[in-house]
């Protein structure tokens, strides 16, 4: 087959840099966290990596490192995405606010980016990552809450026994199976995810927060439909409540929104949806064409027309082609919405 017609692998290696460059090179991957190490000198980091749809998937090899997303980083950069890793030989510990937890092989890690998080990667490590929007994984889960090591099912060792399979096949996997792959990947984790709670969870008495029973409501309201003094009666709560506890968000409305826009997002970029882009907005609660037009590029910079022509010939990238494959990296990961 044409390697033109292949998911394209985009490769990372820091043995070929000066070895004063090597940490900071394979540091430059991450935005969304502090990326740190202990000592100096040669830094050996080899990377695979593949784009799919509303998800990045990654196969390396890493010396110690640690990835601390503080406070910092919580404010600075948006909670677009979801980072799972599993581990496939070493030890880490993963530590958030009323979490500690020592992770090995098999295990699963989400790490929930609306919160705080730090992993210590101990000894040269090998891992498989998946960087998948949070719109297209809560597409099918409601929201989620997890942060940490799941507990071991099933249906997390279903998920650890396909992804271990998939970074050998991707090499050689046909660009016409992007869509179908990427669901059938964001299912297996969706399963993982909900039949495994995170261990060291919260105790199950505490009362869920008021976002969290607000953002329940909401995912239970028809798109577009949302009625925010039917809201406050509901939740048995004021205005001024919803909105401190949705300030992050710009308020209630701009949260439900943004939601909405990024579930219109995912489904006018899969290419298994038939459905025409006036038809599409209307089931996403957005019935005036003109005005979604210009909230959608307001809010992602391009019109949902270019969006569907661009992924009929191959996803979005907007680096440069000359870019590196760090470059290409974070490009993708930014493009997740």
């Amino acid at each position: 087959m044409d390697r033109s017609q292949i998911i394209e692998t985009h490769a990372f290696e820091t043995d070929v840099l000066a070895p004063e460059e090597q940490f900071a090179a394979w540091a430059r991957f991450t935005a969304h966290s502090e990326v740190l190490r202990q000592g100096q000198g040669p830094f050996h980091a080899s990377a695979r990596f593949w784009r799919l749809d509303g998800m990045m998937v990654s196969a390396q090899t890493v010396d110690p490192f640690i990835m601390d997303r503080d406070q910092a980083h919580l404010s600075a950069t948006a909670a677009s995405h979801f980072m799972v890793v599993i581990p496939r030989d070493g030890h880490s510990r993963f530590t958030a606010p009323g979490v500690d937890q020592e992770c090995q092989a098999g295990d699963i890690i989400l790490a929930n980016l609306r919160m705080l998080g730090r992993c210590d990667n101990r000894g040269r490590q090998q891992t498989i990552a998946v960087s998948i929007a949070t719109s297209f994984l809560e597409a099918v889960t409601g929201r989620v809450e997890v942060h940490g090591r799941l507990r071991r099912s099933p249906e997390t060792r279903l998920f650890v026994s396909f992804m271990t399979a998939l970074v050998q096949q991707l090499p050689f996997t046909p660009l016409t199976a992007v869509a179908s792959l990427s669901r059938i990947l964001r299912d297996l984790l969706a399963n993982a995810v909900l039949s495994a709670a995170p261990e060291d969870s919260a105790p199950q008495g505490r009362a869920p927060s008021l976002a969290a029973r607000a953002r329940a409501y909401i995912d239970q309201q028809p798109p577009g439909e949302l009625d925010v003094q039917r809201m406050v009666q509901a939740l048995a709560t004021t205005r001024a409540s919803l909105y401190r506890a949705f300030s992050e968000d710009g308020g209630v409305t701009a949260y439900d929104r943004l939601r909405r826009l990024r579930r219109l997002h995912r489904a006018v970029a899969d290419p298994l949806d038939r459905r025409s882009l006036t038809e599409l907005g209307a089931d996403h609660g957005f019935p005036d064409p003109p005005h979604l037009a210009r909230l959608f590029r307001r809010t992602f910079g391009y019109s949902m027309s270019e969006l569907r022509a661009q992924l009929a010939l191959a996803p979005i990238y907007n680096a440069a082609p000359t870019a590196s494959a760090v470059d290409l990296y974070r490009q993708a990961v930014a493009d997740l919405v």
